[in-house]
Order: structure tokens, then sequence, then C-alpha cells
């Protein structure tokens, strides 16, 4: 009849056990450290100091990033002072930062699209292997959006009306980004289709955070004096857990697959001008006149718009809200509406 091992030799092969897999642990996370601290002492020694060298190597990647040609004039690095802080917090001083000069993006005939006098880049090593950077800046840019007369709609020149534009790798390129700022920058609505002025908004500054599969928006602009004054607009969204394939991700319009809330705040807003350049009658709402404050909140599910909440401080207000329905014309208008 067989015998089992002693109690001490079966103690003692089970700590020899353990002992060897905790000395392979300790040369696994050994050599992880190794890779990264030689992968840093590469970045900061000889990316770095060369940067401008690689220049075209930054062109292809960025080209293969966003889905069209890209351009950079320049790039220099720059210093960072012990304790500098980022928009998103603090930034470690050691984390590298470029400034690119005279950054051109171009459509598909060659033609200049848009053009980035200065764009500043924070990167790190985790950024580096993710091809993305830390934080980017872009500061004074002029964005021109046009809809031609038949409906296109052009973002800098690049049609992005059409279902096979091509850009989804740059709306995922984008949202992939941990922080992308704008700092007074201008927008420049161009409306072909109803033959209106030029509409632009000054002093833009946007902020734009996607960590994990959160993704937040800050947008504050200064319209012009007649339209009213300095508004916000401010949005959170959260993606599905898993990101399933479908028509969004073909299109490129990861959006559709969200769910999150938007708030607008406009403290002085005149109403009236939205008719020139917004057609709400395909909701059945005539908008003749009505100024005041207007703040809402928009509910969305799956890039849909579930609910809306508005405080309203109209005076003057003329508006229908039904085809069918009689015009409402009151003094004043001030509440809820949900």
């Amino acid at each position: 009849m067989p015998t089992s091992p002693p109690p001490i030799a079966a103690s003692l092969r089970g700590l020899k056990t353990l002992s060897i897999a905790a000395r392979i642990l300790l040369w696994l996370v050994l050599a992880a450290w190794s890779l990264f601290a030689v992968s840093w002492a590469a970045l900061q020694l000889w990316i770095v100091p060369g940067i401008g060298e690689w220049r075209p190597d930054l062109e292809r990647w960025a080209s293969r990033a966003v889905g069209v040609p890209v351009t950079v004039g320049a790039i220099v690095a720059l210093p960072r002072a012990a304790g500098a802080s980022g928009l998103s917090g603090y930034l470690p001083p050691f984390v590298p930062a470029f400034e690119l000069r005279d950054v051109r993006l171009y459509d598909a005939q060659g033609r200049s699209a848009l053009q980035l006098p200065l764009v500043r880049a924070s990167v790190s090593l985790g950024s580096l292997w993710r091809l993305s950077v830390e934080q980017l800046v872009i500061e004074r840019p002029v964005l021109d959006v046009r809809r031609t007369a038949d409906g296109r709609i052009e973002l800098a020149g690049l049609d992005i009306s059409a279902s096979d534009s091509g850009y989804g790798s740059a709306a995922d390129w984008f949202f992939d980004q941990p922080e992308f700022v704008i700092q007074g920058g201008e927008v420049r609505w161009t409306d072909g289709l109803r033959q209106q002025p030029v509409l632009a908004l000054q002093q833009l500054d946007l902020v734009v955070r996607n960590t994990g599969r959160s993704h937040k928006l800050r947008l504050d602009a200064t319209p012009p004096p007649e339209w009213g004054a300095r508004f916000s607009l401010r949005g959170v969204a959260r993606e599905p857990l898993l990101r399933l394939s479908g028509p969004a991700a073909v299109r490129g319009q990861p959006w559709l697959r969200w769910d999150g809330e938007l708030y607008a705040d406009f403290p002085k807003v005149d109403v009236t001008r939205l008719r020139a350049y917004l057609d709400l009658s395909r909701w059945g709402v005539v908008v003749q006149s009505g100024a005041g404050s207007l703040r809402a909140w928009v509910a969305l599910a799956r890039g849909e718009t579930t609910g809306v909440t508005a405080d309203l401080d109209l005076r003057a207000v003329d508006v229908q809200l039904g085809s069918g329905l009689a015009p409402l014309q009151l003094e004043t208008v001030s509440g809820r509406l949900d």
C-alpha cells in the first residue's frame, strides 16, 4: 500500500515552487522596468534633441493617423520648467513638449485645406506607444466651415458630408487623444445654400478630454454683438463597454454609439437671428422674434436626443410651435420647459 510523502518534504517542495515563481516574476518586473528605462532614455537623449530630423517621419505618421496628407514647417523642442502644469492638471517637468509651426492639411486635390500657425504638443512614452500625445494645444487657428449651394458641408475645404469621405480614421484618432485644446480661435460659417452673411465666432476656446470610455467637452465663444453675449457649451459622453462594429463605425461617426448629456448656456441671445441660418420648420417651429437668456440640458442615448430641459427668460416672443398651431405672441416668457 503506497505511502504519502512526509509533510515536511511536501512543504519544502511547495516552498521551492513558490520561490521559483517569485524569482521569475521578479525578473519579468525588472525586464519591464529596464525596457521602460531604455525607451525613456532614448526619448530624452535621442529623439528630443534631434526632433527636427524626425519631421518627415512625423508627417508620415500624422498623415496615416488623420487620414489626409499633413506637412509640418518646423519642429522645436521646448524646455519645461520644474513644476509646469498643463490644462488638464499637473504635467511633470520631464514630459517633453514640442512646438510645431506651419502645420498644413491637404485635400484630395493637393490644395492646402487647413493651416495651423502654432501647435504645441506634450508627449510621453505611453503616448508614443499608442501613437498619440498627452496634450495638444492649438493657438489662434482660423477655421472655415461652409455649406455649399447644393447642401454639402465643407470643413476647411474638405467635404465631410459624403458617406465615403474617409475621415473615420481622423475621428477615431481625435477621440483617442487624452486632451485637445484650442485657444483664441475663430470659426467662420458661410452658408451658400441660404445666401446669408458670414457668421464668425471669435475668441473660441475649446477643451476636449478623452479618458477610457469617457469624453468631456467645453466650448466658449463670443458671437457678433448683435447676436448676444459670450456663450458656453459643455458635454459629457460615455461609450458602450464593447465597441461593436456597425454603420456608425463605418461612417467614422463613433458618437452615434454614445450616451451622455449636453448643456448650453446663453446668458444673452437674440433667437430671432437663428431664423436666417437655421431652418426649424422641419420640426414645425417658426421663430419670428425673441431675446433674452436661455439654458438647456439635452439627454442623449446612442447619439439620439431623448430629452430636453430648458430654462427660458425671453422677451417679445413670437413663435409658432407647430404647423397646425396658432402663433404665440407673448411679452415675456420665463420658466422651465421639459
